[in-house]
C-alpha cells in the first residue's frame, strides 16, 4: 500500500514538472501581457499610420522594453498624408495579473520627423494601458487607452494630445508565431490653433518569438 503511494506521488510530480516544461513562454504584444523574462520577440506591425518593426525582450516577470522603428504615413494617425520616420523605446509592465485578466501600463518615449518642405521635429512622450483577457489558451483580446502626446519642435512649437480608445487582438498560431490586430480611435488635440482632428490606429500583427 505505502509502495503504491509513493508511486502514485512520484508519478504525479513527474506530470507536474513534464507539464511546467511544455508551458509555451509568454509573448504578448498588443494582448494586454508583457514578453515572458528572459524572451526575445520580433514584430512587425503593418497598416495605419504606420509600418513598424519592432523588437521586445522580457526583463522580468512583470516588465519588457524593447525599440520600434516607423516608417509613418500621417501625422500622429491623422488624415494628413506625409512621408515621416520615427523610433520609440516601449517600456512595458504588469500592474495586475490573474489567471483570466491583467492590467498592463506604457511608457513609449521617442521621436518623430517629417523631413519633406518644412521639416517637423517631434519629441514623443504617449503613455497608456490595456486590459488583457485570455480567452483560450492560444487567444488573447485587450482593451486599451492610450494617450498619444508629441512637442512639436519645429517648424513651430506645439503641444498635441489626444485620446484614444481600442480593442486589439492576439492568436498564437504556433509556439512561435504570433498573430493579431490592434486599433485605437480618438481626437487629437493640438495647441497650434488647428484645433482637434480625428486619428487612428488599425494594424496587423506578425510577430516571432525566439
Amino acid at each position: 500500500m505505502r509502495n503504491a503511494a509513493f508511486a502514485a506521488a512520484a508519478a504525479a510530480l513527474f506530470s507536474a514538472a513534464a507539464h511546467a516544461q511544455d508551458k509555451i513562454p509568454r509573448a504578448s504584444i498588443i494582448g494586454g501581457e508583457t514578453v515572458d523574462a528572459g524572451q526575445d520577440v520580433f514584430s512587425s506591425e503593418i497598416g495605419w499610420p504606420s509600418l513598424s518593426l519592432g523588437y521586445t525582450h522580457g526583463l522580468t516577470p512583470y516588465t519588457d522594453a524593447g525599440v520600434r522603428f516607423d516608417l509613418l504615413y500621417s501625422i500622429e494617425g491623422t488624415t494628413q498624408d506625409r512621408f515621416g520616420l520615427g523610433l520609440r523605446v516601449p517600456l512595458r509592465a504588469i500592474a495586475i495579473r490573474g489567471s483570466f485578466a491583467s492590467l498592463l501600463v506604457h511608457f513609449d518615449p521617442g521621436v518623430a520627423v517629417y523631413p519633406k518642405t518644412e521639416a517637423r521635429w517631434s519629441a514623443l512622450l504617449p503613455i497608456g494601458g490595456a486590459i488583457g483577457f485570455q480567452l483560450a489558451d492560444d487567444f488573447r483580446m485587450a482593451l486599451g487607452m492610450d494617450l498619444p502626446i508629441s512637442f512639436v519642435v519645429t517648424p513651430s512649437a506645439s503641444f498635441d494630445i489626444g485620446t484614444q480608445f481600442g480593442v486589439g487582438f492576439e492568436y498564437l498560431a504556433d509556439p512561435h508565431l504570433l498573430v493579431g490586430l490592434n486599433t485605437r480611435f480618438g481626437p487629437l488635440f493640438s495647441t497650434s490653433g488647428s484645433g482637434s482632428e480625428f486619428s487612428f490606429l488599425t494594424q496587423l500583427l506578425l510577430a516571432y518569438r525566439m
